[in-house]
């Protein structure tokens, strides 16, 4: 289904009408959603300095610091809570916050002229992950974001990341594209991402 020009942002203003008001959000007994707000800054900050090293540090020649102080600096995160098509949470397990998840609508994979959804940001404490959770969370955003008006959802994908690549795979994303990032405190071996999109349908 392909919305070209006004007609797609036609399309788009009626379907964001629809979508989740950006209030608590209960997916099971154990998870929730909590939207992230400005105030949130130094909590949001002090989460992804917990979680975001033990499993990506390796990619870094600074251990990280450059890419975590850039991505969630206050001023960064006012830009993002900015974009109205942003959908920016907490992950809660068992009323511990243990991880993010952000989904931006209206964004179009780059060369796409039809109308998508992308998963921009999912991330979950390290001894959470194989339990469910991730998966539990991409089918909520298929559902919730996607899946009335068969938008595709996409999402990048470090090509070095093997784990990740197989689990997005295993739920129906397959590669479409490759770019290189452009960090410069990043391992250049590391650069390579991978575009991937799955298809969903009403």
């Amino acid at each position: 289904m392909n919305f070209r020009n006004g007609s797609k942002k036609y399309f788009l203003n009626l379907y964001l009408k629809k979508l989740p008001e950006k209030n608590m959000i209960k997916l099971s007994n154990d998870i929730n959603l909590r939207p992230i707000s400005l105030t949130d800054h130094e909590s949001l900050s002090k989460l992804m300095n917990d979680i975001y090293p033990p499993v990506y540090n390796h990619l870094w020649l600074d251990n990280s610091e450059w890419y975590l102080n850039k991505l969630y600096s206050k001023e960064n995160m006012a830009t993002e809570l900015n974009n109205p098509d942003s959908y920016y949470y907490f992950v809660q397990y068992k009323s511990n916050t243990v991880g993010i998840l952000k989904v931006i609508v209206n964004e179009s994979m780059p060369g796409a002229e039809n109308a998508m959804v992308k998963l921009q940001r999912i991330y979950l404490a390290p001894s959470l992950q194989g339990k469910g959770i991730g998966k539990l969370l991409i089918k909520w955003v298929e559902e919730m974001f996607c899946k009335e008006h068969s938008l595709p959802l996409w999402l990048e994908a470090m090509d070095s990341q093997d784990t990740a690549i197989g689990f997005y795979e295993k739920l129906g994303f397959v590669k479409c594209g490759t770019f290189t990032l452009e960090f410069e405190m990043m391992k250049e071996k590391y650069r390579g991402m991978f575009r991937m999109i799955k298809e969903i349908h009403h």
